[in-house]
């Protein structure tokens, strides 16, 4: 069991960033760290999908080439997945 909570705290975490990211009363210098935090967490773990919802929403920037190099780690990863 606690295996799992260690794996689904780093989650909590950023959906919390994402909370105070988009929560009105926020302080915009504090808004400037959250970008950055939620931006590293999302491109380390090649969350490409939540990527680009959030430069959907405006709440990070797009940018196409770090989209692409998750998009291409993901079609990677499925492709030994599924020699396996």
């Amino acid at each position: 069991m606690e295996s799992q909570d260690g794996t689904q705290q780093p989650h909590l975490v950023l959906a919390h960033k994402l909370f105070l990211l988009t929560h009105p009363d926020a302080q915009d210098i504090e808004k400037v760290r959250l970008k950055e935090e939620v931006f590293a967490a999302v491109k380390v773990d090649d969350m490409a999908s939540l990527y680009e919802t959030l430069a959907a929403d405006s709440v990070l920037e797009m940018d196409q080439a770090v989209l692409d190099t998750m998009r291409a780690k993901i079609d990677d990863e499925l492709k030994k997945l599924d020699e396996k």
